[in-house]
């Protein structure tokens, strides 16, 4: 014989099943995550089933146990799942808002994500630079709220505080806290104000998570967690008190 190794019927030349390429198990990986927060959102962490996701997602349920081992890790990755795609979701504002009142978006002074040019003179040829910078903030606010008050996002958040303090192994679902890019785009906003003079920010990823913080917090209470719908103008009020507060105390 040649000495060239012959592949099983199950296997590629690469080592893995044929027929089950990498797109095809990412698609089935998302569709179990999709049917398990569904699910756990219905029916609780408690009373929610391995089966029942199975037969949501349309999977079998030792495919579950393949691609997550069991319930536990399978709800601690529908968490995680779900924190990725809040931070999607903050990086993409909805194409259909205007330009000047979107949520997170920042007025010609720069975006929360990425450069842009300093503040433009006022007529009598001084740089507005507070307004301009509390105006920066409280649109991040706003965007901010939209994001972690949403419906699925805040049900969400309210399972795990239920369920944490009975099952401590599920704790890890909330020592990240707020994804990461929130407080990235706040600590980037920050520090570019304190780079054009505007503010005097000496931390601006320890002030950001601050602000985060802040926002969430006052957001949560004013919707009683998420269960009710946080009126614009009440959110606007919200942002724009939290953005002069950060004005005043970084202050250039």
């Amino acid at each position: 014989m040649s000495g060239q190794r012959v592949h099983g019927p199950r296997e590629g030349r690469r080592g893995g099943a044929v027929g089950r390429p990498a797109g095809r198990l990412a698609a089935k990986r998302e569709a179990i995550l999709q049917a398990a927060v569904a699910i756990f959102l219905r029916e609780g962490y408690d009373r929610a089933s391995v089966d029942a996701i199975a037969e949501e997602a349309g999977v079998s349920k030792q495919t579950i146990y393949n691609h997550f081992g069991g319930k536990e890790r399978l709800f601690l990755a529908a968490v995680e799942g779900e924190r990725n795609r809040v931070a999607t979701r903050f990086a993409s504002p909805p194409p259909t808002a205007s330009a000047g009142a979107r949520a997170g978006a920042e007025p010609p002074g720069g975006s929360p994500g990425g450069e842009g040019p300093p503040p433009a003179p006022t007529p009598g040829g001084a740089r507005s630079a507070p307004e301009d910078a509390r105006a920066a903030l409280a649109a991040y606010g706003r965007q901010v709220l939209a994001v972690l008050l949403e419906e699925r996002a805040s049900a969400l958040r309210r399972l795990i505080i239920a369920e944490a303090g009975r099952y401590p192994s599920l704790r890890p679902a909330c020592a990240h806290g707020e994804p990461q890019s929130l407080v990235t785009a706040g600590a980037d906003l920050l520090r570019r104000r304190t780079e054009t003079g505007e503010l005097a920010v000496p931390d601006p990823a320890g002030a950001a998570r601050q602000l985060v913080a802040l926002l969430v917090q006052r957001g949560l209470h004013a919707s009683t967690y998420g269960t009710q719908p946080l009126a614009e103008e009440e959110a606007a009020a919200l942002c724009d008190e939290a953005a002069e507060l950060f004005v005043r105390a970084y202050r250039a």
